[in-house]
Order: C-alpha cells, then structure tokens, then sequence
C-alpha cells in the first residue's frame, strides 16, 4: 500500500477517535477516573514496594546470594543460571509486569544474557497472588477453594511453560555454599560505585518511570473499551470477552456480572489472568522496546498460558 494512503488512513483514524471522545466523552471520563483508581488502589500499593526495594536489592547483592542459593534448582528446572531466580522469586510475589522489568534490568547489568532473558519472560507472568485470593475469590467469586484452584493452576502452568521453553543443555555451574553466596553479596556492597542518595534516587525515577506508563497504557486501552461498547452497542457477554482481552481488571469484573455458572466464571477468569490482556502485553512491549529481548517470545507464553491454564480450571471445576 503506498505510504501516503497509509498516512491518510492514519490521520482519518486519529480525527474519527476525536470525534468519538466528544461524542461519548461521559463514557470517555468514567474511563479515565476508572484507570486512575485501579492505578491508586491496586498497582501502586501493590508494585511500588516491590519495584523501589528491588533496585536496592539488585545493588546490594541479593542478585549473588540468590544465585548461590537456587543454580541448582534454576538449572534443574528450567535449565538457567542461578541469576535468574531473583527475576523468578519476585515476580512471583509481586504480580505482572514485574516479570519484564526485572528481567530487563538483569539483562542491562549483565547479569543474563539475550537467550536467557528471552526464557525468562515466558514463564515469569504471574498475577500478584493478593489478587487472586483477596479480590477475585474472596470478594467476586466468594469461594476461596476456587481462588485456590486458579492460583495452583495459573502458577503452575508457568512453571510447565519454562521447563517447555527451556534449551536442552543445562548450563555449567560451580557449585557455592551460603558462605560463599553471603561473601559474594558483601563483597557487590561494598564496592558498589553508587552511594546510597544515588540508589534511592534512581529508585524512585525507575519506580515511578513505570507505573506512570502503566497508568498511561492503562488508560487508553480502557478508552478504546469504552468507546467499542458505545459505538458497537455490545450485549452483556461479548462485552465482558472484549474487556477481558483489552484490559484484565476491568474483564473480571465484567465475567463476574455474567448471569453464567461459577465455573464459567473461573474458566474465563483464569484465561484472562494467564493472558492478561493487551494492556498488558503493551507494558511488557513498552519496557523491553529498548532492549533487544523479543516481545514475541512473551506472546506465544501467553497464548499458550492461557489456554492450559483455563482448560485444566475448566476441568478441575
């Protein structure tokens, strides 16, 4: 296609979304101040500690002691380096798209190189298990077996994800006791070049780098939802799918409203959370985008975390 068409079709697109912001700009607003409540009461209490503590934990070391504590497991597993599990652990305990950002700042400190990150952020999506097991089975779905259920299932699929993802040679290893582990991480402490005003400085312009991204990406992906069910006129169903896939959060809560069974319920739930929704998948490309990691590696995951995981809920329920 020649590239002043395309050009045209571009800008047609762009002043079209104009003038559908003003013609549904209640539903535009809702939108906006929806976005700004997920981003202050769910992705800042829940990421902003473990991002701004991370960066000091990289600085300090941990990084090393993890390293001598886990290799074995690491490359057993997933046929890693020992480095890999800080990115592992704490994902696992902060949520989505912690995975990525971790995995890019290794990655930048040398700490892995191109084909181990390239692993890493397939099996390192996973939701914050709060999440799980507060909202969506304690106060949506009201059944904490179920919230168990879709917590074992969403990580463990991860788990089968990177053991099916990983190269067949295992990586070689000297294998180190905690001593040697704690002397390793001492040693990264004391000869850090940064001081401590310069690690909290950068903590803090890292930490909110990204969640002020993740509010932005957030925010036009709920837009582009509302504006699709004020111009399409979506019934309650179609709706709630259209949400899942664009944004999580907002697709939950939409698969909670359905008048469908409870284990329908949870199917759905579960695909969305292994997905993740394209909001996502844009953070996760916005932060590798300088990067030489490939954003396609993570898709293929998801796509196949997906639909594991909300097949084996499916049977399980």
């Amino acid at each position: 296609m020649n590239k002043k068409v395309v050009s045209l079709l571009i800008s047609l697109l762009l002043l079209t979304a104009c003038v559908l912001v003003f013609t549904y700009s209640e539903a535009i607003v809702a939108s906006v101040r929806y976005s700004l409540d997920i981003w202050l009461e769910q992705l800042i209490p829940s990421l902003f500690p473990f991002f701004f503590i991370s960066e000091f934990l990289m600085e300090y070391g941990l990084v090393e002691l993890l390293a001598s504590l886990f290799q074995s497991f690491m490359s057993f597993l997933f046929h890693l380096k020992g480095e890999t599990s800080f990115v592992f652990i704490l994902s696992m305990i902060s949520g989505f798209p912690s995975g990525a950002k971790y995995t890019k700042s290794l990655y930048e400190k040398g700490f892995i190189n191109n084909d181990e990150a390239n692993h890493l952020i397939t099996f390192t999506h996973f939701a914050n298990p709060l999440f799980i097991l507060g909202l969506v089975s304690g106060i949506l779905l009201k059944d904490k077996r179920i919230g168990l259920i879709i917590l074992s299932v969403h990580y463990g699929t991860n788990f089968l994800i990177g053991i099916l993802f990983r190269k067949k040679e295992k990586p070689q290893y000297k294998k180190t006791t905690l001593r040697e582990g704690l002397s390793k991480m001492h040693y990264k402490r004391i000869n850090n070049p940064l001081n401590f005003g310069q690690i909290l400085t950068n903590a803090i312009f890292h930490t909110f780098q990204t969640l002020v991204l993740m509010l932005g990406i957030i925010t036009f992906f709920l837009m582009i939802t509302s504006l699709c069910k004020e111009v399409l006129n979506l019934n309650q169903f179609p709706s709630a799918i259209l949400s899942g896939l664009l944004e999580m959060t907002q697709g939950i809560y939409s698969v909670n409203n359905l008048a469908i069974p409870l284990n329908a319920k949870a199917t759905l739930i579960t695909f969305f959370l292994s997905f993740g929704g394209l909001s996502v998948h844009l953070q996760v490309y916005s932060l590798l985008s300088d990067t030489d990691i490939k954003y396609t590696s993570f898709f293929k995951a998801r796509v196949l975390h997906a639909l594991i995981s909300s097949t084996l809920v499916m049977l399980l329920l």
